[in-house]
């Protein structure tokens, strides 16, 4: 059996048709070469849609979930709304993050007191101020529309009381007095700041301290001034993560951006199919065979960014670090896996480890106990603090438990250290008999457990030290 070729197929018919036509004494070798270039054309246009779709969508998805939060947190959407704040202003969560409270905040801690705000910097810079905190840890990281960081904080500027003044590249003004310059690449992003917070018994001097973080644009700053808050804008939320909207903002958001370097070959990829900076893409006017292309494009990076997501990275006895947050290079799949699972600071401000299983490799579980061993003076080598928090899956949320404990760490109360200097903690469901241990209450089900280590030494970000593996006790 002799197995033809779409070509061959396609030249076939046209061999046919003109013998018929020939016949009929109707031949019409223009209609015939028209309908076979209109052919080609819907070929191509569906193709390079869905394929260049795709990778559109891996590269645009910071671009759009954060158009995508900024419009639903700078806008009055639902009446249980948890963030709100106007652009260029500051919202203030005044709670220490709990099982009841964590909203929409993936993987959260309550280490830190969170604050977050929506910035455009397109007209003029934002001025915003922070407290003198007394040596206390806070960090605001200033977040491009790439997902790519900056921070304002005691790391990268001390605690002493200071103005900072998101800007431009371009912007060419001049900064009052004493006010230092923090050049944005991207005319709209996200600030999200963390304030050191020790338990209830901390919570006042913290929200103090997180209250005296605002905001102004530079025409209505006035230093010790706060300014007032504009009236909130009610509008219905937005979600355009799968459906042909993506494309619109993307679309929208590339026009305002400045060209990076070495991406000129890319956007001109993406101007093929309507979504680069130099066109105007509009779902009403797409052809049938690009709108075909694009719901598979769509589909197909979806599917990519999801696979990323849960993507297994390279571990370290059993914890994965990954390095490579807040800077991405042309790495477009693993800034879209970060952002899918919450964005996240640089790493010499709080590196991350996480695991799910134990020294058998088997999935933890609220069924059994389990320790975690740190020999003495191997604790993690930090400038900051380090804590340990259990997520139950696949929520990744924390658990009420008896003692509202929900995380462990260097600051934790009643730390108790074995004779020969080591720390042992503990992670079950029920409480220990022994109550000297160090708890850390876990799930009822599957967890996965999180170490953060905030403003790490260099061998944790080296990867020169290494943490235990969790042992299950038999």
């Amino acid at each position: 059996m002799t197995f033809l070729s779409k070509k061959s197929v396609w030249a076939t018919v046209i061999v046919l048709c003109i013998a018929t036509a020939i016949a009929a004494n109707n031949f019409n070798p223009a209609a015939l070469i028209s309908s076979q270039q209109r052919h080609n054309d819907e070929i191509i246009a569906e193709q390079l849609a869905e394929h260049i779709g795709a990778q559109a969508y891996v590269y645009g998805y910071p671009l759009v979930d954060m158009a995508k939060q900024m419009h639903n947190e700078t806008h009055h959407v639902n009446d249980q709304q948890q963030v709100f704040a106007p652009v260029n202003r500051i919202y203030r969560f005044p709670e220490i993050v709990g099982p009841h409270n964590a909203g929409n905040i993936r993987l959260p801690n309550n280490d830190t007191l969170y604050l977050s705000g929506w910035f455009d910097i397109s007209k003029e810079p934002l001025i915003i101020h922070t407290p003198d905190t007394n040596g206390r840890y806070f960090t605001i990281a200033v977040t491009n529309l790439y997902s790519e960081a900056t921070h304002i904080g005691r790391r990268t500027h001390g605690t002493d009381e200071a103005y900072y003044a998101l800007v431009t590249p371009h912007w060419q003004g001049e900064l009052p007095i004493g006010v230092t310059r923090i050049e944005v690449e991207s005319n709209q992003g996200w600030l999200l700041g963390r304030v050191l917070v020790d338990g209830e018994k901390d919570l006042a001097a913290a929200v103090t301290v997180m209250d005296g973080i605002w905001s102004a644009s530079l025409s209505e700053f006035v230093p010790g001034q706060v300014p007032a808050r504009p009236t909130a804008k009610k509008s219905e939320p937005i979600n355009p993560m799968k459906s042909l909207a993506f494309f619109e903002h993307m679309n929208r958001a590339l026009k305002h951006l400045p060209a990076r370097a070495n991406e000129a070959a890319l956007m001109a990829q993406f101007d093929l199919i309507g979504v680069g900076p130099n066109s105007n893409f509009d779902i009403a006017n797409l052809d049938e065979a690009s709108k075909r292309g694009l719901q598979k494009g769509l589909a197909a990076g979806i599917a990519i960014v999801e696979a990323a997501e849960v993507r297994t990275i390279p571990s370290y006895n059993g914890w994965m670090s990954p390095s490579k947050v807040g800077r991405y290079g042309f790495d477009y799949i693993q800034r879209a896996s970060v952002v899918a699972n919450g964005y996240g600071n640089l790493p010499e401000e709080s590196t991350y480890a996480a695991t799910v299983t134990d020294t058998n490799n088997q999935m933890m579980s609220g069924d059994d106990v389990y320790t975690l061993h740190f020999d003495k003076g191997g604790l993690p080598p930090v400038n900051g603090f380090w804590s340990l928090t259990a997520y139950a899956l696949p929520e990744k949320l924390v658990e009420q438990n008896a003692i509202d404990r929900y995380s462990f760490g260097d600051r934790t109360e009643g730390i108790r250290y074995n004779d020969d200097g080591s720390l042992t903690l503990w992670l079950q469901h029920e409480a220990p008999a022994d109550k000297s241990k160090n708890w850390l209450p876990t799930p009822a089900g599957y967890f996965m457990t999180v170490m953060r280590m905030y403003e790490p030494g260099e061998a944790i970000l080296n990867k020169q030290y290494q943490l235990s593996r969790i042992k299950m006790i038999e």
